[in-house]
């Protein structure tokens, strides 16, 4: 790379919540100093005319889409995993495909390169939420933490096997319709332990997976994994580098605080950059809680501190 850090847009999950126009949204976005975004999974129909002002005045520049985008009618919040690829119902999957397919057309038309996706979840039976409970209390070397994590990871690989499949079908489909668009695919990897994928089943993923499909690295989530052992972020980084598309950037405090601001959490950024191998696309993905001056100085943290 060269000797000034690379681009970095911004998620509008930061700010969806409180506009009723998507024009005013992002003329925000561009007055903070931003050139580029990505619409989040937040974003609702309402905001969509707006959008598409911005977008031929030229206001600023939309790179990325987040799945579903823009939200399917009846939701009105954030709600990226209202139908899923691995959904048992095959009416429900059909949903997530059209819904997907909706998304790569908005994507195209908008001028984006990427379209960024959540492969599902597994119904396991401690999931998440009882492996951060445990990490609260401190109690991550302990055998009822081992036995679960044991548990867990048999019965994950499990469910994996019998509804990998499902997955499968639906990204074909839309792998199909994105090359034809040209739009790249990015396979987002997550922070809870029942969502697909384990991060051991990525090289059998991507082998099945033609080049339309990337890797989406999201740096809180992974840090999340990596807080409960069930991961190791930096070693995860590195193998799933060739693949590299794109990396929601946000800092992450244990046990479940995630979607900081860089710099207010416990993620040492600077060993991943090295790692790069290809020149991917770089979110700010931060929670509406964080402050606009605190957005103000990211653009700042990352100048200083984003790969050169």
């Amino acid at each position: 790379m060269s000797g000034t850090s690379p681009n970095l847009s911004i998620s509008t999950c930061w700010s969806s919540g409180r506009h009723t126009d998507g024009c005013a949204m992002l003329e925000e976005l561009a007055e903070l100093g931003f050139i580029s975004v990505e619409l989040g999974h937040g974003t609702r129909y309402s905001l969509w005319p707006g959008i598409l002002r911005a977008h031929e005045q030229k206001i600023i520049r939309i790179d990325s889409l987040h799945n579903f985008c823009p939200l399917p009618m009846g939701f009105l919040k954030p709600s990226p995993n209202c139908f899923e690829f691995s959904d048992p119902s095959p009416t429900l999957r059909k949903k997530a495909v059209r819904h997907s397919r909706e998304t790569i057309e908005h994507a195209a038309f908008l001028g984006a390169k990427a379209v960024v996706l959540h492969m599902g979840s597994l119904p396991l039976k401690n999931p998440n939420r009882t492996f951060e409970k445990l990490v609260g209390e401190g109690r991550i070397g302990s055998r009822r933490y081992v036995r679960s994590k044991l548990a867990a990871l048999t019965e994950h690989e499990r469910l994996f096997q019998e509804r990998w499949p499902w997955v499968r079908e639906c990204l074909y489909e839309l792998g199909e319709l994105a090359t034809l668009k040209n739009i790249r695919l990015g396979l987002e990897c997550r922070e809870s332990v029942e969502e697909i994928p384990l991060e051991s089943q990525w090289p059998a993923i991507f082998s099945e997976m033609p080049g339309v499909f990337g890797y989406w690295h999201d740096f809180g989530h992974a840090a999340r994994k990596d807080a409960l052992a069930f991961t190791n972020h930096l070693a995860e980084f590195k193998k799933n580098a060739p693949r590299l598309l794109g990396c929601h950037i946000h800092d992450f405090t244990p046990p479940r605080h995630d979607h900081r601001a860089p710099g207010d959490g416990d993620i040492d950024f600077a060993p991943f950059w090295p790692l790069l191998q290809t020149q991917p696309s770089f979110v700010l993905e931060l929670s509406p809680s964080v402050t606009t001056d605190k957005v103000e100085s990211c653009l700042k943290w990352w100048k200083t501190n984003g790969p050169k």
